[in-house]
This record gives structure tokens, sequence and C-alpha cells, in this order.
């Protein structure tokens, strides 16, 4: 069976049966809250179609994006072999199909198996080598670089050109205001690199695309490859 998750995928049968009875698919809406700061994570989610958004809290409300997750990984997966609980806000960012597993599940899972666990501890670290990396270019790059590189991450997680994203979901991702993201996107799109709309980004030229964005796209791409032995 494929399971159209990268995490799932990767296991062998002994540990796709350790996990099966457990597993649901859902569907997730989008700018669903999955977890909060300070509360213990239940579920373990899986992304088939849909994207999550990772975000970090001030006390003031402010929030700003350090990950996305896709069908390349999961979210809930490093609480599964620690302490349970969120240290950030977890939502979906573009709704869809979505693999839900309790944590509880996964843990015990995980101590009987030591190749689960390898895989565990391998998308884990594919996650944080994406966090750090987005930190730096959160600080080092300009807004422009950095829509470029948050959308073509977008498309490769949706495996569409079509990205149904909000001004105000951009703004969080860039830590800007909504009129920089108006902005940033009327220029992109005044160069025919994507066809911006309330709610709707088109990529029409993503080589460009790749062009304008920073090294951070192809950091965050190599480096995961190479974490999950793909490079």
């Amino acid at each position: 069976m494929a399971w159209s998750n990268h995490f799932l995928d990767s296991l062998g049968g002994a540990d796709i049966a350790r996990l099966q009875g457990d597993l649901r698919e859902i569907e997730l809406r989008r700018s669903q809250v999955l977890d909060e700061t300070g509360r213990p994570v239940g579920f373990v989610y899986l992304p088939i179609d849909c994207i999550l958004s990772v975000l970090t809290v001030m006390r003031d409300g402010a929030q700003v994006e350090s990950r996305t997750i896709g069908h390349e990984s999961g979210y809930g997966l490093l609480q599964a072999l620690g302490s349970p609980m969120s240290y950030e806000r977890t939502l979906v960012q573009v709704g869809g199909r979505c693999w839900r597993l309790p944590l509880e599940a996964l843990g015990q899972a995980a101590a009987e198996s030591p190749t689960l666990r390898e895989v565990i501890v391998r998308h884990a670290q594919a996650s944080l080598l994406q966090a750090a990396q987005s930190t730096a270019c959160n600080t080092l790059h300009r807004a422009e670089q950095r829509l470029c590189r948050w959308l073509l991450l977008s498309e490769d997680r949706l495996r569409s050109d079509v990205l149904p994203l909000t001004q105000e979901h951009l703004a969080i991702m860039l830590g800007v205001q909504r009129t920089t993201v108006t902005a940033t996107a009327s220029s992109l799109q005044a160069r025919g690199l994507i066809a911006y709309s309330r709610g709707r980004i088109r990529i029409l030229d993503r080589p460009a695309l790749e062009r304008c964005a920073c090294e951070c796209y192809r950091a965050i791409e190599h480096g995961a490859a190479a974490m999950l032995g793909e490079g």
C-alpha cells in the first residue's frame, strides 16, 4: 500500500504492521489549530495533501513560522520519543487529507523497534534543519527571497502550481506587515513569476522563481534528502 506520506512509505512491513491498526485518515481544514504551546501533544499528523505550519508565538501574540510540514514528514514525531509537550503552535496552512496516529501508539511501537526509532530520528533531524535554516533566512535575506523560497517549498509539498494561501498567513511566514506581502507579491506578478489574487497564488515561471529565491531553498531540500537517505 502506498501511503502518500514519505514517513509511512519509508517504513518496513513489520513497522507498518505495528502502526496500521491505529492510523486514521482524516480531513483537516485551513487554519485549524492542532496544538498550542505548553499543551500535551495527543496525536501525530502525517500529511497526504495538506500542509501544516509550525509557529513560534511571542507574549504579545506576535507569531512567526519556523517550518512547514507536508507529505515529506509529519508533526509530533519527536514528541513520541520524549516529552509530549508542545513548545509551538501548529495549525493547518492548506487544508486536505492527513493520517492521524495517537502519540502513545507511535511511542510504544518505537520502544519495540530500533528501525522505527531510526526513521523517526531522521525525519525529526530534517525538520530541525528546516527550522534552523529558516531562522537564518528570516534574519539575513530579503522578504522577496524568503517568499520565493517558501512558495517553492509549498509547491513541492502540494505537487501543484496553484497555492491556496492567504495574505494573513504570508505575513506570518515572512514576519512582516500585510502591506509588505502585497508589495512583494505584486512585484513578482509584474515580472511574470506568479499570478496573485485574494487567497490564491499560481506559479507561472518556476525557473525564474528558483533564481529569485535565496540559497535556503536548496539547502533545505538537499539537507533533508541527505538525512533521509535520498541524497
